[in-house]
């Protein structure tokens, strides 16, 4: 029979302190009390079940839980409860764990099959009585971290900068020559970082010089090593693979993956010049110096380690899908095979990138 059934703190109640809850369970049975000490997984924010045991146990007695000579049982939870595992917590004279079969179990607790069967997460007590302590211990479990007030400010400012999607997505529609795209994107940096960095540490630049001429736009991005993005871009007045037999990408587009992978030849023969230079002019912008038009994401690229190789990807966009599947596996066969690798986009690809 059960007799109690509580969610227990036996970490330190006071806000922002150390945490830590189980599923606590008192049965009376044949053969005497039994404890069941059951972790609770994610909705436990402290030591688990097994690296707390003796806590726990000196925890539910001075707090009355148990009142007298008692079997403390172990259980972990899977998905699946036949592969619950059970074990008897002895510690005296030192603290030993036996597994016993759950079958076992069900006869300590006087047959009680269903109390095993059912998942704690699910049952909407325990899950009510595990966010009651956890949100006592810290009301803003969970939030957001809170971002620096510079951070935040220049989030604000790149917000309010920003071209609408419908802009950009007009202009495409219009099948816009490679002119009318950049100078468009060149008003609005965050749109190249948003389409392959994702978050805020990023340096954008428009024409980047690169060997022997100069890239259309470049992303400094990461955290620890530095990923740099080259992107050449083509108009969208052609559609991106040829409807001729051979089915091959416009020229426009292979001509500048032909290029950029020169360059890339340049930088890889001059990869040490080329790291340095590019660590040269990431800490130029953080000076103040905008070279080749930088745009500075809010978070900067500051942290990025400058005795670490950098990533260099690359990307070409241009032209206009017709076949989605047809044309995602002929982009992903030429990135796979082109040395180094080139990623192929069409301007309906990037469009589906942005988020904003």
């Amino acid at each position: 029979m059960k007799v109690s059934d509580v969610v227990h703190d036996f970490g330190n109640s006071k806000m922002h302190s150390c945490g830590g809850i189980c599923r606590v369970r008192t049965y009376v049975g044949s053969e005497g009390v039994v404890v069941l000490l059951t972790d609770l997984g994610d909705l436990n924010d402290g030591q688990s079940v097994t690296n707390a045991v003796e806590k726990i146990i000196d925890s539910v007695i001075r707090k009355g839980l148990v009142t007298q000579s008692a079997t403390f049982i172990e259980h972990y939870e899977r998905d699946l409860a036949e592969f619950d595992t059970f074990d008897v917590v002895t510690l005296i004279p030192t603290t030993q764990w036996k597994s016993i079969k759950r079958e076992k179990v069900v006869e300590l607790i006087a047959g009680d099959e269903k109390e095993l069967s059912e998942r704690s997460v699910e049952n909407r007590s325990v899950y009510e009585q595990a966010d009651q302590i956890r949100y006592q211990r810290d009301p803003f479990r969970g939030s957001v971290h809170i971002e620096s007030p510079a951070v935040i400010a220049r989030k604000f400012e790149i917000m309010e900068s920003m071209i609408a999607k419908d802009s950009i997505s007009e202009l495409i529609e219009s099948r816009a020559n490679e002119q009318e795209i950049q100078r468009l994107i060149k008003k609005d940096l965050s749109l190249m970082a948003e389409a392959y960095v994702g978050d805020g540490e990023y340096i954008c630049f428009s024409e980047y010089p690169l060997a022997d001429g100069a890239v259309d736009f470049v992303i400094f991005s990461g955290r620890s090593r530095m990923d740099i993005t080259l992107v050449e871009v083509k108009g969208a007045e052609f559609n991106l693979v040829n409807s001729n037999h051979y089915a091959s990408f416009n020229h426009k587009v292979s001509d500048a993956a032909e290029q950029i992978q020169k360059r890339l030849g340049v930088v890889y023969r001059n990869y040490e010049p080329f790291r340095k230079d590019a660590h040269e002019r990431r800490l130029k912008v953080l000076s103040g110096d905008l070279i080749h038009n930088a745009f500075v994401g809010p978070n900067s690229c500051k942290g990025v380690d400058p005795e670490k190789d950098v990533n260099i990807r690359t990307v070409v966009i241009g032209g206009r899908t017709v076949n989605d599947l047809e044309e995602s596996k002929k982009r992903h066969d030429y990135e796979t095979t082109s040395t180094p690798p080139v990623r192929i986009e069409s301007w309906d690809t990037w469009l589906r990138r942005l988020k904003r």
